[in-house]
């Protein structure tokens, strides 16, 4: 059975939320599917029983910092995951692999699972760079971890030029790159990992992508926000 985790951005408003909601009650309601929704909107789904978790969170503890969502908040409304390092975060809210440290290991303390996401460029793969580069995310973001807490880090492998393009690498590429980050972490950590795939999953490419065993589970957008699809999705994977 395979980890899904619906980013779902802001694709949707409060009404198509409260249909999605509807539709999905009794298929999302289970261990291995995790919605994360607009932050707007995470306690509709708590309350209506989904394993909830948040696109991002603030560096700071609770205080005087406008716009921020803090670890502390989450945890107090139920918060079960949260994702850190998405590209989207890197490139428009300047997030440094910094950053992304600073929030697995405020997680960590409050006991939520960070996502941990991490990729390269389309030019960094064209110079054969791909690999140095996501272990370089990877181990800044890890910074000071022990073993103990690196086990509770699920880490989705997105590449960047795949995020939203409908361009998915093909099974070899995220094999060896999934092979890679194991490998990393069981050499530095003694961790076996657990490693999703993201960028342009969809439940037309969810077969060939389902062949890929090393895969423990998806990181899905904008194919988490249509009902049916990600219904597709989901029967798919169990």
């Amino acid at each position: 059975m395979r980890l899904i985790v619906g980013n779902q951005k802001t694709y949707l408003t409060n009404s198509e939320v409260d249909t999605f909601v509807e539709k999905l009650s009794n298929t999302c309601k289970k261990e291995n599917v995790l919605i994360a929704p607009t932050s707007i909107y995470i306690e509709k789904f708590i309350n209506n029983g989904f394993v909830t978790g948040c696109q991002n969170v603030s560096k700071y503890r609770s205080g005087s910092y406008t716009g921020e969502i803090s670890v502390e908040q989450l945890k107090s409304i139920g918060v079960s995951f949260a994702i850190v390092g998405h590209s989207e975060v890197r490139k428009n809210l300047g997030e440094t692999t910094l950053d992304t440290n600073t929030k697995i290991i405020k997680l960590l303390d409050e006991g939520i699972v960070p996502i941990l996401c991490v990729g390269e460029t389309k030019e960094e793969r064209d110079e054969e760079r791909e690999k140095d580069v996501v272990l370089d995310q990877i181990n800044g973001a890890l910074e000071d971890l022990s073993s103990e807490e690196v086990k509770k880090v699920i880490i989705a492998y997105e590449p960047i030029w795949a995020i939203g393009t409908g361009n998915v690498p093909n099974n070899k590429e995220i094999v060896d790159m999934i092979i890679t980050i194991k490998n990393y972490l069981k050499e530095n950590y003694d961790v076996p990992g657990i490693i999703l795939y993201g960028g342009s999953v969809n439940s037309e490419n969810i077969d060939e992508l389902n062949q890929i065993k090393e895969a423990d589970g998806y990181l899905i957008g904008g194919a988490s926000t249509k009902v049916f699809e990600f219904m597709q999705i989901i029967d798919k994977c169990q």
